[in-house]
């Protein structure tokens, strides 16, 4: 985690969970937070067996899902434990969405579900089967 005030980063000592940052306060002061939020995958519960096998995107608090619109036909869909990925914000998609990639030979973005159902009707995904490779 950063945290700057007026672009001049301060100690960040967390207690319990919270920063308090202790100053005289000045009209226009600019508080920036930076908190990480690394891609991360989840597995499925095995005993959920529509989603064995399957994994799902998650960024920080946020879930991220699949459309057709944006990766065709969703049963093509694979996320192999190896897949590359990189987060990447589209100011100009969905009014400004920090989407998740996969380059290379199987290509997908993938959104925050709260921004699913905004582009057409079409098919969406959260879970992709992501043992071995298609």
């Amino acid at each position: 985690m950063r945290i700057q005030v007026n672009g001049q980063q301060i100690p960040v000592e967390p207690v319990k969970g919270f920063v308090t940052i202790s100053r005289t306060w000045q009209a226009g002061d600019i508080v920036e937070v930076d908190l990480p939020m690394p891609i991360q995958r989840v597995v499925s519960h095995e005993q959920v067996a529509a989603n064995r096998g399957r994994v799902a995107l998650e960024r920080g608090p946020l879930v991220y899902c699949v459309e057709g619109v944006d990766n065709g036909r969703l049963a093509d869909l694979h996320l192999p434990d190896d897949a590359a990925l990189r987060a990447e914000h589209q100011p100009d998609l969905l009014g400004g969405v920090t989407v998740i990639r996969r380059e290379g030979k199987r290509p997908f973005l993938a959104i925050p579900y709260y921004a699913w159902a905004n582009r057409g009707a079409g098919e969406m995904a959260v879970w992709l089967p992501g043992v071995g490779e298609r």
